[in-house]
């Protein structure tokens, strides 16, 4: 009885330490002055959570053809925002127009249509509720940043022809912050590349410089990227977050330009398999090497209360939804969750996305947060 015990005892404590050497702790090192977390690849959840996310589904858009408003673009297209009381936004690029749906789904108004006059669109994307509750929208085609009221009522737009724009949000204050990329000297020679995030006013002068990365030797060794670029978000208190997706670290910088905090995971490639080589047309094949591996992660966002949502290349283990990691405001890796939906907007507690249903149509979905 007494071997039994011992047994019983020692197996449980095999047991224990299996599952303990399983889950690392998250480690906090200053670095220059500067906080750096760092996230294991199996880090230990925070006390009190088991690590995951679930997502309750509690609407969805779009989906039924007898409503009249299914989408015309994929998901990744499908840009959407949401005002303080619920009301949703959608933005439909081939539609070229905006769709106001109440908390409960039901379409209130549409408005927009294609052109070049002032209350007119031409390859709409991005749209967003501001700090001063009016809708944004970034015009394309025209070159321009267009502004309605959350009625629908054409306000202004602000003309951007003088610069050649990548992404663009507003801070707080209204001020326009975006990427750009410049290309200097000879292709062939002495081309140098830089990128950078800068914050211009509504006159679209600027006002100061974010960040700029030398993208010279990324443009010139001729390497197919599958996916990798320089990612970026606003927080809630204007201070960008900044990612290169060769690395699995992000920088929180000030409006100054100061980088007060870094947080990374610790991330096994994801191998590019000979069907996702296969999607890339043939002549870029031939004109490039291609990667033997994915980037480090393949976008995230950030919701209102600072968490980042990171959508992975990893894949459940029966490969049909992808991995997502969630980090908090700090940077701490707090759960995961899977899905093949785009996150596109988190907020008071509910996850908005786009994605598509078993027929292939597309839909945006809000779902409840649950972390276990």
């Amino acid at each position: 009885m007494r071997k039994t015990a011992i047994l019983f005892l020692l197996l449980f404590l095999t047991i224990f330490v299996v599952q303990a050497s399983l889950a690392d702790k998250i480690k906090i090192k200053t670095e220059k002055g500067i906080p750096v977390v760092y996230n294991p690849k199996k880090p230990d959840p925070p006390q009190g959570l088991e690590g995951k996310l679930v997502l309750v589904e509690g609407l969805r858009i779009g989906e039924e053809e007898k409503e009249g408003y299914m989408f015309a673009q994929t998901p990744d297209g499908i840009s959407l925002a949401v005002d303080n009381e619920g009301n949703i936004y959608t933005l439909d690029p081939k539609l070229v127009e905006v769709r106001r749906f109440s908390p409960e789904g039901k379409l209130l108004k549409l408005f927009g249509r294609k052109g070049k006059g002032p209350e007119e669109m031409d390859m709409p994307r991005s749209i967003r509720v501001t700090a001063q509750d009016e809708l944004m929208f970034i015009d394309t085609g025209n070159r321009r940043i267009t502004f309605y009221d959350l009625d629908g009522e054409f306000l202004r737009f602000i003309p951007t022809y003088k610069w050649s724009l990548g992404k663009i949000k507003l801070d707080s204050k209204g001020n326009v912050v975006t990427d750009l990329t410049h290309f200097t000297g000879d292709k062939e020679t002495s081309l140098i590349v830089n990128y950078e995030i800068k914050r211009f006013n509504q006159k679209m002068e600027p006002l100061n410089t974010f960040i700029t990365v030398d993208r010279t030797e990324e443009f010139t060794k001729r390497e197919y990227g599958h996916g990798w670029r320089y990612y970026w978000q606003l927080s809630k208190d204007d201070n960008l977050i900044f990612a290169y997706n060769q690395d699995y670290e992000f920088h929180i910088i000030t409006p100054e330009g100061k980088i007060i905090r870094k947080f990374k995971k610790e991330y096994d490639p994801v191998k590019v398999t000979e069907e996702e080589e296969e999607e890339v047309p043939q002549r870029i094949r031939e004109l490039y090497k291609m990667p033997t591996h994915h980037s480090r992660f393949h976008y995230f966002t950030v919701d209102d209360e600072g968490r980042l949502y990171v959508r992975t290349w990893e894949r459940t283990k029966d490969g049909d939804e992808r991995v997502w990691d969630v980090f908090d405001a700090e940077g701490k890796w707090l759960a995961q969750f899977f899905t093949n939906d785009i996150v596109k907007l988190g907020l008071k507690g509910k996850l908005y996305t786009a994605g598509e249903t078993e027929e292939g149509i597309s839909v945006v979905k809000r779902y409840n947060m649950i972390f276990k």
